[in-house]
């Protein structure tokens, strides 16, 4: 990717503006943060919120990890290409997802379903989604809600308008959480590949490869499928890969959903250290083509989507050779990106000149 010098379209332009919505935010956790000393012995937060799931104190053998999180306007695709299985599968996937990074195992999961009207095909499907992913993730669904909005619900389907989200329950057994406070200068980072798109950055996607809407079955030669394939392939469930790695006796410093906000993710981990990522598996190419259709900048991309890497894992380099081992044993494909330095809470991508902090990259100048 060479990247252009002038202004292309953005995640704030195509209608998400993260910047905005932290801001918006900020009113919310000030009212919330009291609530946090409200419990007594069990159920204690032994966290607060910001990292990609809270842990709350049990006894002293045994905490507990929740998450939730939703699939956002990769909803907005499936009505158009009338295909929901990858939306249920996805409510399972970017929470176990979550719940993995304080080193829990997933067991259980709440669903929330908003419906414009109830119909069977629709539900059927988010549930042989959802039940696929969490037969992968090895947790059970033992319940949620349902709820019908026929006033407040649009899609471009009528009639299948609908919204999906997921909480998360993780169990922690014999040891301390796992938050990144660990991670020293000298660490590997291992990157562990995505599948795709998974579902962060949707709307942005659906700008540049969905105008007004329409053309899910567009081909995308350079993907080997069509727009709705590439944008509905489902999450990965990274629960098997990152199990065995701690089952292995990894001394595992920390761990990151690439989601939202892609690689700067690593900066979320409780530690001052920077982050510099030295090489890259192949991005899988709907990211060129977005790129390319959109005349998106590399800046924006890697702010935006994962980019080829959607989970990582930090740990002391003389340990890289075993926790490969560990992951590769699960089926994970994964490799060394880089290395924790000195320095401020950053993140660089060699291979792309970029300087990530702050919630954005930028290109840093080359001598």
């Amino acid at each position: 990717m060479e990247e252009k010098q002038r202004a292309g379209l953005t995640y704030a332009a195509a209608g998400v503006d993260d910047d905005a919505a932290a801001e918006a935010l900020e009113g919310l956790l000030r009212q919330l943060r009291a609530t946090l000393d409200l419990p007594r012995g069990a159920g204690a937060p032994l966290s607060g919120g910001g990292f990609f799931a809270s842990v709350l104190h049990l006894t002293d053998a045994l905490k507990l990890a929740v998450s939730t999180d939703g699939v956002g306007s990769k909803a907005a695709v499936a009505q158009a290409a009338h295909r929901y299985e990858p939306i249920g599968w996805d409510c399972v996937a970017v929470n176990v997802n979550d719940v993995l990074c304080v080193g829990a195992r997933p067991v259980a999961l709440l669903d929330y379903i908003s419906l414009q009207e109830p119909r069977a095909d629709l539900l059927e499907a988010l549930g042989k989604g959802m039940a696929e992913a969490a037969e992968r993730a090895g947790v059970a669904i033992v319940g949620g809600e349902l709820s019908q909005h026929p006033d407040t619900l649009t899609g471009p389907r009528p009639g299948y308008a609908f919204d999906i989200a997921g909480t998360a329950l993780g169990v922690i057994e014999g040891r301390e959480p796992i938050d990144g406070s660990a991670v020293r200068p000298g660490d590997v980072i291992i990157g562990m590949s995505s599948d795709g798109i998974h579902a962060n950055g949707l709307t942005l996607a659906r700008r540049v490869l969905l105008p007004g809407g329409k053309g899910v079955d567009r081909p995308l030669p350079q993907c080997g499928g069509t727009v709705g394939d590439e944008l509905l392939r489902p999450t990965h469930v990274y629960v098997p890969e990152v199990l065995a790695l701690l089952d292995a006796g990894v001394p595992v410093h920390g761990l990151a959903h690439i989601s939202g906000g892609g690689l700067l993710n690593l900066a979320r981990l409780n530690a001052e250290a920077g982050y510099r990522v030295e090489a890259l598996p192949p991005a899988p190419p709907v990211f060129e083509v977005i790129r390319e259709e959109g005349d998106v900048e590399v800046t924006e991309m890697f702010r935006v989507f994962n980019m080829g890497v959607g989970f990582c894992a930090v740990a002391p380099r003389e340990a890289a050779d075993d926790a490969l081992a560990a992951l590769r044993s699960a089926g994970g494909e994964a490799q060394v990106i880089g290395v924790v330095v000195d320095g401020p809470r950053r993140v660089e991508v060699e291979p792309y000149h970029l300087v990530g902090e702050g919630g954005r990259f930028a290109e840093r100048r080359r001598r």
